[in-house]
């Protein structure tokens, strides 16, 4: 007779086999003992950057309170009540002295400093997320992740003086060190789930690959196990997670291009974009849902990115469409880009908020921060810029437009994230003199 003695297993359980480690989703079987005692899911940060600013007219909400979609925000509509958009901010050590906006912005983007134009003596600030990342070290296997669909070495001039790194970096762990993304999904997924080397050479990977025929099948005899100590709800939400993990591996091996991955040399990107973009969304959730970070930035694109998207019917790059001065066929097709990034935005946020954790879901546990290097890409303005932020809605709520005076330091938002996420942080960047006034619903 099985003894009626629970096993609990902590919010780090992982299942165990050979080389392989996979993380568990939260189950109840992972709430403490004591009578009374309710499952207390960690806050979670995911920063998400999208380049060259946006249309302002058709992105901005009209002026309420109460938060009435744009144009550009429409695909926002199912998770509405989750998101919060701001109008107003701006992060002025952005603003170069001299040109080179995308780059300065960008560097800005997370760190709220001034970035050091250089190509090679760099310098900026430490980034919200490797700031959080710092907070709570050890917490996870893995400290940060930073992915992107774009890639490019950090060395060599990007713009007007200003090191690649700029460019392609949003996190930065101390003011020196640019924090590299995985752009293969391929990679990022043996990262997640195998504990693999991405310094180790091509053939060695290959050959781990081979011997491995599925990440889950050199665990199962450790689910089968596990499984013994799980309640009916506990059963249902592994049998999800497993088969959703396995649909993402097959997925992940069969598109064109996603084969092995070199890993001395920077990462080949997939032929299709679009499978791009919704593997690293599937892998964002997967880190998250986990629990092998806490802390994750994501570059839809490097700045200044000039990828084209045909398959909108757009012609032109992205970077040239932004400067559209004024040319009604460009801002059209810009709106269009715009409007499309958003839909991917919102496609990750609903796949949050359809993944179980603890009492509620991964989106209200996750503080997910949309934005932007530069405002207006026209005119490289760095206020008035595309703020979007989702989850943490036992604090702040959702379904609001959230106004302030232009010129609004940004980096007050990062305070009140910093704060929310349970730091003690009163200041941040060059401008975050305290927290976002309006922001929390008790203040």
């Amino acid at each position: 007779m099985k003894s009626s003695t629970r096993r609990v297993l902590s919010r780090r359980a992982f299942l165990a086999g050979g080389a392989v480690a996979v993380g568990l989703p939260f189950l109840d079987v992972m709430r403490p003992l004591a009578r009374g005692a309710g499952s207390i899911s960690p806050r979670r940060l995911l920063c998400y950057f999208v380049p060259n600013g946006v249309a302002g007219d058709a992105w901005f909400p009209v002026p309420h309170s109460t938060l009435q979609l744009s144009p550009s925000l429409a695909a926002l509509a199912p998770v509405q009540d989750r998101v919060l958009v701001f109008s107003g901010l701006a992060n002025a050590p952005g603003m170069p002295d001299t040109p080179g906006s995308h780059a300065s912005g960008t560097a800005a983007f997370l760190t709220a400093r001034k970035a050091r134009r250089s190509e090679v003596d760099l310098h900026v600030g430490v980034s919200l997320d490797q700031r959080f990342a710092a907070a709570i070290a050890g917490a996870t296997p893995l400290a940060s992740l930073q992915l992107g669909c774009e890639g490019g070495g950090s060395f060599g001039a990007c713009d007007i003086g200003f090191g690649c790194a700029y460019h392609r970096s949003i996190s930065w762990s101390t003011p020196t060190t640019p924090l590299p993304k995985l752009t293969s999904p391929r990679l990022a997924f043996d990262v997640l789930l195998a504990g693999d080397d991405p310094s180790a050479s091509a053939a060695a990977r290959t050959q781990r690959r081979a011997a491995r025929r599925s990440v889950l099948d050199v665990v199962l005899a450790d689910v089968h196990d596990l499984e013994g100590d799980l309640g009916v709800g506990d059963r249902v939400r592994l049998d999800a997670y497993l088969d959703g993990l396995r649909a993402l591996e097959r997925q992940v091996d069969a598109p064109v291009g996603l084969g092995a991955c070199k890993a001395a040399a920077a990462p080949g990107e997939p032929a299709d974009f679009l499978a791009h973009v919704d593997m690293m969304t599937e892998l964002m959730v997967l880190a998250l849902a986990c629990d092998r970070t806490r802390a994750l930035s994501f570059m839809l694109g490097n700045a200044a990115s000039n990828r084209a998207f045909p398959f909108l019917g757009v012609e032109g790059g992205h970077h040239d469409l932004s400067h559209h001065a004024g040319d009604p066929v460009k801002k059209a097709a810009l709106r269009q880009v715009d409007a499309w990034q958003v839909a991917r935005f919102a496609r990750l946020l609903q796949r949050l908020a359809d993944t179980p954790d603890g009492d509620g879901d991964l989106l209200r546990s996750t503080i997910v921060l949309l934005g932007s290097d530069v405002g207006d890409g026209n005119n490289h303005t760095h206020h008035d810029l595309p703020i979007v932020v989702a989850g943490a809605d036992d604090l702040w709520g959702g379904g609001r437009h959230l106004m302030y005076d232009t010129g609004t330091p940004l980096a007050r938002l990062y305070v009140s994230i910093l704060q929310a996420l349970g730091l003690p942080d009163t200041s941040f960047g060059e401008d975050g003199d305290g927290p976002l006034a309006g922001l929390r619903l008790d203040a």
